[in-house]
């Protein structure tokens, strides 16, 4: 069966080269912490990490932090090959554990309505987080309320926290330039998302 829905990851996949979070770092004058920050591991040190950037934001505000926002690296062939996507019916969502604003962002500029990352409310300074198991369950989510089964599923991802996601479809593509851990899965490494775009597309069954 041809796929029918695709879940991208945002930074190492559609973003290349900085993360987004670095990319406003840089401009809020907190590039250095925000590298170490990029580091953490385990759910309480990256909540904790995740807080102080909020602290961040809410600081500049959310217009002067989205102005930063002009200056994300995209991945080669990022707006053509989910464009091609998008002509050829495939749904598109874009899961990502970095924050909604940022993925919102990213959304508009590609057309897509579907996201899932994590939230902070300007006006409360509350955080809801995403992470690596609730990429996969928005995968599963999503297939489920558009009535798409697994077996039309595709997932792109670059890093270890994209694996769940991965596990969760037909179509696991790993753009991650290192080793991977997971088998049956395409890696093509560092790809043009039009690369990407047509294999997805030729996949028959």
């Amino acid at each position: 069966m041809p796929i029918k829905l695709a879940i991208f990851d945002v930074d190492g996949t559609l973003l290349r080269g900085d993360t987004a979070c670095q990319t406003i770092a840089r401009g809020l004058g907190k590039y250095e912490r925000m590298c170490e920050l990029e580091g953490v591991e385990g759910r309480d040190q990256v909540a904790a990490g995740r807080n102080e950037m909020a602290g961040w934001y809410l600081e500049a505000g959310k217009s002067n932090v989205e102005t930063h926002l002009s200056n994300l690296m995209w991945a080669p062939g990022a707006r053509e090959g989910i464009a091609e996507l998008h002509v050829a019916g495939v749904q598109i969502a874009l899961a990502s554990m970095t924050w909604s604003f940022i993925v919102e962002h990213i959304a508009n500029e590609l057309s897509v309505a579907r996201i899932h990352a994590t939230e902070l409310d300007f006006r409360s300074g509350s955080v809801t987080h995403s992470w690596i198991a609730t990429k996969a369950d928005f995968l599963r989510l999503t297939a489920s309320e558009s009535g798409i089964p697994i077996s039309e599923v595709a997932a792109v991802g670059d890093s270890k926290g994209d694996y769940d996601m991965l596990r969760a479809a037909r179509l696991p593509i790993y753009v991650g330039n290192g080793p991977i851990e997971l088998n049956n899965i395409t890696h093509l490494p560092d790809a043009d998302i039009r690369d990407v775009s047509r294999t997805i597309l030729t996949l028959e069954k």
